[in-house]
């Protein structure tokens, strides 16, 4: 009674004393913190930008402006690693001069209609002044400021969009006629030995890169790899898979989303479709079933070769890497892939592959090997793409983050992936594990010997495209004076090679093969007319897509005028990417009527600007871009600065 009655006459002196003691709790230790000096860990550099060093302390800052900003509703929740990239774009706005004033906030707050209990419940989180606040705003104003400056850089301006627009609607009305080089091989002599070595010389170096100019061969062999595999085969597998009934009742119970059946007591479809409901495990147990045994083979299969790379690598564990940061191959050597097949093939069956050397391309159509990969993180990479990360296609590890080996040393297991026909989603289904056992660098071929054949008959295309350019220019010539469809008509010779070519294409080389499909020489060069043409995206039948062909066309009505002028306007165009050569005669421009044109402009403009800002915001706020912008070098290793 004694207490009760001291704790109710001395309440508020109780209650200041327990609150001196808070102050003192919370207080007195930041104090003492403060007074040893600030916190090491803010002198830690990050890299270097703007001529100084960036440190953790200039992290935590910008760290700190984004929890505000978010707090008053200026962006969304931004992760913390983003800190670092907002301090350098607010420098780099500092940098180029853009300010915002106190005034320009609030008068930008109130257009917004910033509601005041926001800013209240932010200062309060944040025991920020409003003029503090109003600063971290500003800044961030800033930001957005010098962001609009840059990207009214980048968009068209009306004149180019007005352009654009015509480019993309405009029509002509064109006849074409094709001469295909391929008709003219059987009339190129064979070449000498001198020819083909300057041929080989001039190409050996390079690939093939035909344009619509020129034919241009190259004989470059690429980056080859040879690899030696191991896997197994999950269907193999799920035949010898024994399941229990207590099994298929945990995989029902845990996969009962996949199990639906048409609503009986639905009468109407929903979105085109009748709604579902769950099934019971009694109705679904036959599928659950197999669905089980299919999983469960899928992972006993991905174990056995998880397994086996635990043991393959198991000598390369040890290791360490050198300067290029690739592992040194272990002193002992490792077990061969065919021993691992031996060991692991007790219980089921493992099967062995080894390709030849491939180039990425060849090692794409490898059945079930091509179409594989490893996920990292958010990225996916293919096996192709893996297999040529390994020593002696690299120099060095580039320190992308993705994995690299040495020949010999087996790379991460990949898996490949099957879609699900129920649930519509990609599984995971068959796991190889792979090593690469040879490697060839890109370089020219050895000796013209080893690409002789190809080499003759590329010469041959290279002379034939030359007297197809001669026939096609002929006939342009004759063209412009009687029309396309009168000269082709006229050209009785043309005609006659053309239809000797596609009689010969249609012999077969082997008396007892099947005649191959002839060639359609003589209906290619029958004159026919486009259903829409127009300066871009213009795809022709029997040619693709020719920007240069489109462009020679519309050349032909701004031509001056000549005297005396061509009855008819027609060029000559070549193909070459396609094997071909064009005749073209333009017979008219469509108009482009003003009333389509200013509403179809205007919903242009719209969309490309749309196009083009969102392309530049998500470029320009990158992390990589920003970074390279305002030259920020990060730190190789991390070290406080000063005492």
């Amino acid at each position: 009674m004694k207490l009760s009655k001291f704790l109710r006459k001395n309440s508020r002196t109780l209650i200041l004393v327990f609150m001196s003691l808070l102050l003192v709790a919370f207080l007195i230790p930041d104090t003492i913190q403060r007074l040893s000096g600030p916190d090491p860990m803010e002198k830690i550099v990050l890299g270097r930008a703007f001529g100084r060093e960036i440190t953790v302390a200039d992290q935590r800052r910008a760290a700190a402006e984004l929890q505000v900003l978010a707090r008053v509703g200026m962006l969304q929740r931004v992760p913390e690693e983003a800190a670092l990239d907002y301090y350098l774009l607010l420098e780099e706005a500092q940098q180029r001069g853009i300010l915002v004033s106190p005034e320009e906030v609030r008068r930008h707050l109130a257009e917004r209609g910033m509601p005041e209990e926001r800013l209240r419940e932010a200062q309060r989180m944040s025991h920020l002044s409003y003029d503090r606040i109003y600063g971290i705003i500003g800044r961030w104003m800033a930001v957005s400021r010098l962001f609009q400056v840059q990207v009214a850089a980048v968009t068209d301006s009306l004149p180019r969009q007005e352009i654009q627009y015509r480019n993309q609607t405009q029509e002509a009305v064109v006849k074409l006629a094709l001469v295909d080089d391929r008709a003219f091989r059987h009339r190129v002599p064979e070449p000498t030995e001198e020819e083909l070595a300057a041929f080989f010389e001039e190409c050996k170096n390079r690939v093939t890169a035909h344009t619509e100019q020129e034919l241009v061969y190259g004989y470059r062999l690429p980056n080859r790899v040879r690899l030696e595999y191991l896997t197994v085969n999950p269907n193999k597998v799920r035949d010898v898979i024994t399941v229990q009934a207590v099994q298929v009742k945990r995989y029902f119970e845990d996969n009962k989303h996949r199990y639906m059946k048409p609503d009986p007591a639905a009468t109407q479809p929903v979105e085109g479709r009748l709604p579902e409901v769950p099934m019971t495990f009694e109705e679904a147990r036959d599928q659950v079933r197999e669905d089980y045994r299919t999983a469960r083979a899928i992972e006993v299969a991905q174990g056995l070769v998880n397994d086996m790379y635990a043991e393959a690598h198991r000598p390369w564990g040890a290791g360490t890497r050198g300067e290029d940061g690739f592992l040194a191959p272990p002193e002992g050597g490792s077990p061969s892939f065919e021993e691992l097949q031996k060991q692991f093939s007790a219980t089921y069956e493992v099967q062995y592959g080894r390709t030849d050397l491939v180039s990425v391309e060849d090692l794409r159509r490898v059945p079930g090997l091509g179409t594989a990969g490893l996920l990292m993180g958010r990225q996916y990479l293919e096996l192709p793409e893996l297999a040529f990360r390994v020593k002696g296609i690299l120099e060095k590890d580039p320190g992308d983050g993705q994995p690299v080996f040495n020949v010999l040393e087996p790379a991460p297991v990949v898996l490949t992936v099957e879609m699900d026909r129920r649930t519509q989603q990609r599984t995971p289904h068959q796991a190889y594990l792979f090593r690469v056992v040879e490697v060839a660098p890109a370089a020219p071929p050895a000796s013209l010997e080893e690409v002789r054949t190809q080499l003759v008959q590329d010469w041959k295309l290279v002379k034939a495209h030359q007297l197809a350019k001669a026939h096609a220019e002929a006939l342009a010539a004759r063209a412009r004076e009687v029309g396309l469809d009168t000269a082709v008509e006229e050209a009785a010779e043309l005609k006659g090679i053309l239809a000797a070519a596609e009689q010969a294409s249609s012999q077969p080389a082997d008396p007892e093969g099947a005649p191959p499909a002839p060639e359609r020489y003589v209906d290619q060069f029958k004159p026919f007319t486009p259903p829409q043409f127009t300066r871009e995206r213009s795809f022709i039948y029997r040619v693709g897509t020719a920007p240069g062909l489109t462009r020679a066309v519309f050349d032909l009505a701004g031509t001056p005028a000549t005297d005396p002028a061509p009855t008819h306007r027609v060029t000559a165009v070549p193909v070459a990417s396609v094997h071909k050569w064009a005749v073209a005669e333009l017979v008219e421009i469509k108009p482009i009527y003003q009333g389509p044109f200013e509403e179809q402009l205007a919903q242009s403009l719209r969309m490309a600007e749309y196009g083009a800002v969102q392309r530049f915001y998500q470029d320009w706020l990158s992390p990589r871009s920003v970074q390279d912008r305002v030259g920020f070098r990060p730190e190789a290793l991390l070290q406080p600065t000063g005492p």
